[in-house]
């Protein structure tokens, strides 16, 4: 069963080199694809095939059973489930080349406890639920287990949805980011591609609105003191990338960089190079402000015209910063799906993604001056502190609207002057 396995998807992955592509008005060959990226392809697509497909629904999706009103427990996913979400995380991350993360224990429990309460209070997945701003606490949830909801909503990618899914669809969900509510700005991917993540923990519980409330920990303290793994993450990745990922209503491509500043929108163009013909991206983007990710620059855009063909290779151009090329594979070969430029469009079931950040539509022009404060400010004790000596609670800071220049926050940590203080 294993070799036939391996002969159908290298198969699979040959076709895509050897099949011509063909366009309304042009023929063109395949691109060539190098020994090494067929070995890439057929690696990828193994890895996808042993993912776990099972989809979920409120009496599969716990080993323990939350109490959602008086007497109140948060419950427990099932092992199987939280796994797996962390399985479809580092599968994405390993195409870009980005290391595993790890599975947080606190960070975990936090988030079952933070999937719970909006569960219980059934939360409204289409308005900012980072914080629990506009939601009142009931009486049978605890001071402190509201508090942890607080924090730990605030500081991850949210996922509200009303269909059964598996717990790999949440991720992939996220990672394409095209049901979120602020538009274009991909922020969940950009959290699950950072450079500097080093762990997760994730949860999720079942309202009586029939939403299924996920939450994946996202923004970690310590995270910010790391070096970054690599310097650029682009969406789609350099080398070989599944052709799913890249298409399909509002899915924006993205541009990622560390360390680096990009402060204007640059122009994008998009090359087919099988067919000699190039395209002008649309709806750039610069989200470089909100640091999402604890990336110093995010670029998003749209590949408008563009046709996206499996076996096809493109060079895109970022104006002077950036120049790469990718190859798409068919990352499923369990279906037809998605291997040619009029490939139908599922019509999408209700979902909802929560903002990144509460603050992210904030642009206004801050003086360096005060932006220098806020750096301050953030990484010491708020100017609400009742003493002097009280421990910081970082993520205090976080929710008076920082976490989304948390980058500069990480930075001034770094830094001798704000060292000595």
């Amino acid at each position: 069963m294993i070799m036939l396995l391996h002969k159908f998807s290298l198969l699979a992955a040959c076709l895509l080199i050897t099949t011509p592509a063909l366009s309304a008005s042009t023929t063109a060959q395949a691109a060539t694809f190098s020994t090494t990226e067929i070995k890439q392809v057929h690696h990828f697509q193994q890895e996808y095939a042993d993912l776990n497909k099972t989809n979920y629904d409120s009496s599969t999706l716990y080993s323990k059973t939350p109490h959602l009103s008086r007497k109140f427990n948060a419950g427990q996913i099932t092992d199987k489930y939280a796994d797996s979400q962390l399985q479809y995380i580092n599968y994405y991350r390993s195409l870009f080349g980005l290391p595993p993360v790890s599975e947080n224990k606190t960070a975990q429990k936090n988030a079952q406890k933070t999937a719970a309460v909006m569960a219980a209070i059934n939360a409204n997945p289409f308005v900012n639920q980072h914080g629990l701003p506009t939601e009142t606490r009931p009486a049978y949830v605890s001071k402190s287990m509201w508090k942890v909801a607080q924090d730990t909503s605030e500081t991850s990618n949210l996922n509200f949805n009303v269909s059964n899914q598996s717990a790999g669809d949440v991720i992939t969900d996220l990672l394409t980011d095209h049901y979120n509510l602020s538009g274009s700005d991909t922020g969940h991917r950009a959290w699950i591609l950072s450079t500097r993540l080093s762990s997760t923990g994730v949860g999720a519980a079942y309202g009586t609105n029939g939403y299924r409330y996920s939450v994946q920990k996202v923004l970690n303290v310590d995270d910010l003191f790391r070096e970054s793994s690599q310097p650029v993450v682009a969406y789609p990745s350099t080398g070989v990338f599944p052709i799913e990922l890249t298409k399909g209503k509002n899915i924006a491509w993205s541009l990622y960089l560390s360390d680096k500043g990009i402060k204007n929108d640059p122009k994008i163009t998009i090359t087919d190079k099988d067919l000699d013909q190039t395209y002008t991206a649309t709806n750039v983007k610069n989200y470089s402000k909100s640091g999402y990710g604890n990336f110093k620059s995010v670029i998003t855009y749209s590949p408008g015209k563009t046709p996206i063909v499996a076996g096809h290779e493109y060079e895109v151009k970022i104006g002077d910063t950036y120049t790469y090329t990718f190859k798409l594979f068919k990352q499923d070969t369990n279906t037809n799906a998605l291997t040619t430029t009029t490939a139908a469009v599922a019509t999408p079931k209700p979902r909802t993604y929560q903002y990144v950040s509460s603050q992210q539509h904030d642009t206004n022009l801050k003086s360096p001056l005060l932006v220098q404060g806020e750096k301050y400010w953030a990484t010491t004790l708020s100017p609400k502190s009742k003493s002097n000596t009280q421990t910081p609670n970082y993520f205090d800071t976080l929710k008076k609207g920082q976490w989304h220049r948390n980058f500069f926050a990480r930075q001034a940590f770094l830094s001798k002057q704000f060292l000595q203080n």
